[in-house]
């Protein structure tokens, strides 16, 4: 036997099935998949193998030109949090050799084809340095670019025997080092984020500065041969060399909108510059015009920005925004993508039903697109659901496989009876239109409750119905500014919420919500979750201060304050019972975890973009019962949601 957990940020905790290898971590990306981190630099090494590295220490391999991933995110520097910084850049030999480069002074050697990075590169620069840029003249003699944005400082870095060692060659603390490429190991061409480009003739052993020889920000340097070089950056702006770097002579791109962060050069024919969501621009006289390509992927929604191009043969790879990879074969008339991300703006609350396996997810929808993610095979495949109204969604409650209730902006309420395939609106409960009922908690179809944040009703922020939304009773918890940030009912009688602004009560009723008492739990932060496994035991949380976590377990009279691990920014928390329960924030992507209760915490951290909330269903299940597709590991299934 063995307990089910779900979590919210569409992640998963040990689920085994996947098409994908999620290396290093418990906790699994269920949607999007491979994965959401975006990706900074993609390689071809040959027409099957390709490596790609992003943010939160991410690094991505295939051996099949796409069709599988293994990746994990642990290239990069761990923080105390376990967090992993962001990858900028990358150079790999072969399928096994390479260097990793990112944020706090990070340089990282790969000999076994990523599954693991050395350390070597480990306290040569200043954590508040970023390493924006590597690059290699051959086998053994590379270079480093790096920067400080805050410190204003310069370093470049030289190795010669392939990055097991490095040394200083340039230090400077008048600006700091974004890009850097070469011709050779002798002459190579760094830019400060100002303009400033330094170039050595001689290998390192000495610089020259020319102030103003660039554009803001360069993002990118690079050579066709040993003197037609270009440089692209901030504002569509790009520049080409003749001379090896000596002078730069802008060149027109067909945008100002958009950054440009990279120009491949593949040959004098054949040039690329990579940076608009939707061109990608080619040229085909040196940078003197540009074609611009449409990029329009197929399989996941349009990506947001892209970093990174390289080729092979005749195929070209692009990565950006939300881990996705775009592939295409026919000189970039057509994109496909093996990512799969049904796009929403932002998720809010996700809920599943013991017993099934069906997920639902509500938010913010993209543009006219979904605010209903729904799954029916346990989180392996997805579908995005209209609810046919605009609006937010913040807060969903299912009663059962069928029949359920959400509810959002515009003091919309809505209700499904087939599983959420289609949704009707169902009498708005609050008499102000634009009241946001930010929470919904529903204990069978006919009774359930609804609370308004973001505004005080008169009369009341809580709303109940007793015959399924038909009719509503307002009333009130009695608190001046009554914005309710999240609540928890425990049965018909007994429920709990907590106020938006800091500095305020917990607030408990007894009778359905009728009346309200206020309860001092120890805690002055802005309360942003409360759980009640039983109408006595209740836990809440704060944002901020030592103590982050207050746990009664007499119905609130009295209160004994927790310190977690790790200093979270509790925007959600749940419990499975009294014992087992998780707690999770916005910032730091950790995931707190106890099973006494809140004596003892255990934190891991889930490597995404933010946490949303974290839900966890209340019961047993026989090993392997959830889905013939699933198979269950020794510990407990958590899914998450990414905000």
């Amino acid at each position: 036997m063995k307990q089910r957990i779900t979590f919210v940020m569409m992640m998963i905790l040990l689920i085994t099935g996947s098409s994908f290898t999620q290396d290093k971590q418990d906790w699994k990306f269920m949607h999007p998949t491979p994965q959401v981190n975006l990706l900074r630099k993609i390689k071809a090494i040959d027409a099957d193998s390709w490596v790609t590295v992003g943010a939160n220490g991410t690094y991505m391999q295939t051996s099949n030109s796409g069709a599988n991933w293994y990746f994990h995110h642990f290239a990069g520097e761990a923080s105390a949090t376990l967090a992993t910084t962001q990858n900028y850049d990358m150079w790999f030999f072969n399928e096994n050799s390479g260097i990793v480069v990112g944020d706090a002074g990070y340089i990282g050697r790969t000999t076994n084809g990523g599954v693991s990075f050395d350390t070597t590169g480990n306290g040569l620069l200043p954590t508040s340095v970023r390493c924006w840029a590597v690059w290699f003249a051959d086998a053994n003699t590379g270079y480093v670019g790096a920067g400080g944005q805050g410190s204003f400082l310069s370093r470049i870095l030289k190795t010669t025997n392939g990055g097991v060692n490095w040394s200083l060659v340039y230090s400077s603390a008048t600006n700091y080092v974004t890009a850097l490429g070469g011709v050779d190991a002798n002459n190579v061409t760094a830019a400060w984020s100002n303009g400033t480009t330094v170039i050595t003739t001689n290998g390192g052993t000495s610089w020259t500065e020319t102030a103003g020889a660039l554009f803001s920000i360069p993002n990118n340097i690079t050579y066709l041969n040993s003197t037609t070089g270009f440089a692209c950056g901030s504002g569509g702006q790009a520049s080409r060399t003749t001379n090896a770097g000596v002078n730069w002579t802008p060149i027109n791109t067909p945008t100002s909108d958009w950054a440009m962060f990279q120009i491949k050069a593949v040959s004098a024919t054949e040039i690329y510059a990579v940076g608009d969501p939707s061109f990608l621009y080619k040229s085909t006289d040196l940078g003197t015009t540009w074609t611009s390509l449409p990029i329009a992927v197929t399989g996941p929604a349009t990506t947001f920005i892209w970093y990174s191009l390289d080729k092979v043969g005749s195929t070209l790879i692009m990565s950006g925004d939300y881990g996705i990879v775009a592939v295409s074969n026919d000189g970039g008339s057509t994109w496909s993508s093996n990512s799969n991300i049904i796009k929403t703006a932002l998720n809010f609350d996700i809920t599943t039903v013991p017993g099934t396996s069906k997920y639902w997810i509500v938010g913010r929808a993209a543009g006219a697109g979904n605010q209903i993610l729904y799954s029916n095979n346990s989180g392996s495949t997805w579908t995005g659901i209209n609810a046919g109204v605009s609006g937010d969604f913040q807060s969903i409650s299912m009663i059962n496989a069928n029949t359920g209730y959400m509810s959002g902006t515009n003091n919309q309420i809505m209700k499904t009876t087939d599983g959420g395939a289609t949704w009707f609106l169902k009498t708005g409960p609050s008499p102000v239109a634009t009241s946001q009922l930010y929470s919904c908690e529903f204990i069978d179809e006919n009774t359930g409750w609804v609370f308004v944040n973001f505004s005080t009703v008169a009369g009341g922020n809580v709303f109940k119905t007793t015959n399924g939304g038909d009719n509503w009773t307002q009333y009130t918890t009695g608190a001046s500014s009554e914005n309710i940030y999240s609540a928890d009912m425990v049965d018909a009688n007994t429920g709990y919420c907590t106020m938006n602004q800091s500095g305020r009560p917990l607030y408990r009723t007894t009778n359905g919500g009728v009346n309200w008492t206020a309860l001092t739990t120890g805690l002055t932060g802005s309360l942003r979750g409360v759980t009640a496994p039983d109408a006595n035991t209740v836990y809440v949380a704060q944002t901020g201060g030592t103590q982050r976590v207050a746990k009664s377990t007499n119905g609130g009279a009295n209160w004994t304050l927790i310190t977690l691990p790790v200093a979270v920014d509790c925007t959600s928390m749940d419990f499975k019972d009294a014992n087992t329960g998780y707690v999770v924030g916005n910032t730091t992507t950790v995931v707190c975890r106890t099973t006494n209760g809140g004596a003892n915490w255990t934190f891991q951290n889930t490597h995404g973009i933010t946490q949303g909330k974290v839900f966890v269903t209340h019961r047993v299940i026989q090993r392997g019962h959830w889905a013939e597709t699933v198979q269950f590991q020794d510990t407990s299934d958590l899914l998450a949601m990414l905000k």
